[in-house]
């Protein structure tokens, strides 16, 4: 009895040997299809990430190539290329239901700020992601109540405890700048416990949290830029010069009054690039 006890004990080690090999063999693969999957949903662009280099062994590792591309209605093919992105995996405490992350490093991101006729594309990122967050709401109990009747299971959840975004850069693209790019540097951003109050976050909420403490500093660049400011001055006082100009066709001071007006917003303009 003892040798039939044993024999089935190391056939179940070698199965449980087996499973785990082919979980941190494929780790790469989950922690890709997460962040493109989740990721493109959260967002409504295309994000993608082109490489995952782990050492199960050590938890040391690097994402290579990931990119937040724009939402619908602007020109630049991204919003955010984050590059190279090192990390520390809690390998004791990462498995197919939870990613735990000690710590990543990413440097020198590049974030692009881009407008249109009606909004720039941070904040049509950040809208989308509240729309998607709104709009599963609640869903959680639902998604266990699917999954204990039909079998499927959710997505790894993600801990981070510790990231960094050091160096780096926001370009800014405006129609008033004649499309021409300014930039300037990003502020150091830190964020920790990411997801570890509620034992992970998905990683749609990962997206959220990360998305706007990055849009928070991209906006501090662009405000700094002076950029925010005066497109809302600019509008103001091309709409204000028009009204002169209708009101003003037979009176020379307000015509005077109107071309003062433009003459300031086109000053504005010129300011952003000395």
């Amino acid at each position: 009895m003892g040798k039939i006890i044993g024999g089935v004990l190391a056939v179940l080690v070698v199965v449980m040997a087996i499973l785990l090999g082919v979980f941190y063999f494929n780790l790469d693969k989950i922690i890709i299809a997460a962040v493109e999957g989740y990721g493109s949903d959260v967002t409504q662009s295309e994000v993608t990430l082109s490489e995952v280099d782990i050492d199960v062994t050590s938890g040391k590792g690097a994402l290579r190539g990931l990119k937040v591309g724009n939402p619908a209605g602007f020109e630049e093919p991204s919003a955010f290329e984050l590059g190279e992105i090192s990390l520390t995996l809690n390998t004791a405490e990462t498995n197919d239901k939870l990613i735990h992350i000690t710590e990543i490093m990413i440097n020198a991101p590049q974030i692009t700020y881009e407008l249109n006729a009606t909004t720039n594309n941070l904040d049509a990122l950040k809208k989308n992601i509240d729309d998607f967050m709104k709009a599963n709401a609640g869903s959680d109990d639902k998604s266990s109540a699917e999954t204990s009747s039909d079998g499927e299971e959710d997505g790894p959840k993600i801990i981070i405890d510790k990231l960094t975004i050091s160096n780096g850069k926001v370009t800014v693209k405006a129609p008033i700048t004649m499309n021409k790019k300014i930039e300037g540097n990003l502020p150091t951003i830190q964020m920790t416990d990411i997801g570890k109050k509620d034992g992970g976050a998905t990683p749609e909420e990962v997206a959220a949290q990360i998305v706007n403490s990055v849009s928070n500093g991209a906006m501090a660049v662009v405000t700094g830029l002076g950029v925010g400011k005066t497109l809302e001055g600019l509008t103001d006082g091309v709409k204000g010069a028009a009204d002169t100009l209708t009101k003003g066709l037979t009176d020379g001071d307000a015509a005077k009054d109107a071309g003062k007006a433009v003459e300031d917003a086109a000053g504005a303009v010129k300011s952003l690039f000395k």
